[in-house]
């Protein structure tokens, strides 16, 4: 995989899913523009991959500030969205207040990310986005989430002939080991994901590598588009009494 010469723009670049996929670019010698909210991050995260790398300041739930950052790029030619802000996704106390709902922090921001996107993407480019095992395997509490992904699929699939040929595909993740859990106290984590492991028929959770692997495989193949690519290890069926 050679990514020289090509221009990635990584939205939720300074950590997790992101910056995994930020290194990798990196290290395949493309252009890495990192992008997130939190400027102390962003630093961090820079200081980590090589000179050429640039960061941007975008909060993606502001359409102003997406306007901002691709003002200050030229062409771009691969994009991968990890970013999810704000929002629960339990259905009872969900807002009426559609800015207040996962729904428009995940779906609606990669609404206008992309609005502004295809205005200077390659037309030999990529547009990825990440979803999760909700969409298939929802569990209470998560129908905005899960909503909200249906809808970033839908979304991506539709896009591929909407601005076709530019390509738009979703990666969906299994349970990853990434920070995303750093929330939990340290022996609730290890019961979930020792829990999580024994589901897993490669018998490890996954990790933000594997998730970054993907992406630059679908930024490097050109005849990868429209697809929801599971990245799980495997799922062993369910244990029956």
């Amino acid at each position: 995989m050679n990514l020289e010469n090509k221009n990635i723009l990584i939205i939720g670049g300074a950590t997790g899913m992101g910056f995994a996929t930020a290194e990798l670019a990196d290290k395949l010698g493309g252009k890495v523009f990192i992008a997130g909210h939190n400027n102390e991050k962003n630093k961090i995260a820079l200081s980590k991959l090589s000179n050429s790398a640039e960061s941007r300041f975008v909060n993606v739930v502001d359409s102003e500030s997406i306007d901002k950052l691709f003002s200050s790029l030229q062409q771009i030619d691969h994009i991968f969205v990890t970013a999810a802000p704000g929002g629960t996704g339990d259905f009872i106390d969900a807002s009426l207040e559609i800015k207040n709902t996962y729904i428009y922090g995940k779906f609606w921001s990669l609404f206008m990310i992309t609005k502004a996107a295809v205005k200077q993407i390659s037309l030999s480019g990529s547009i990825t986005f990440i979803t999760g095992g909700f969409t298939e395997n929802p569990t209470k509490g998560t129908v905005l989430v899960s909503a909200a992904f249906h809808a970033v699929e839908g979304f991506a699939k539709a896009m591929t002939i909407e601005m076709a040929p530019i390509r738009f595909n979703v990666i969906r993740p299994g349970f990853i080991d990434s920070g995303f859990w750093d929330f939990m106290k340290k022996k609730e984590r290890e019961i979930l994901f020792k829990e999580n492991k024994g589901k897993i028929a490669v018998n490890r959770l996954g990790t933000s590598e594997d998730i970054a692997k993907m992406a630059i495989s679908i930024m490097t193949n050109s005849f990868v588009n429209g697809q929801i690519i599971e990245v799980n290890g495997g799922k062993l069926p369910e244990k029956t009494v």
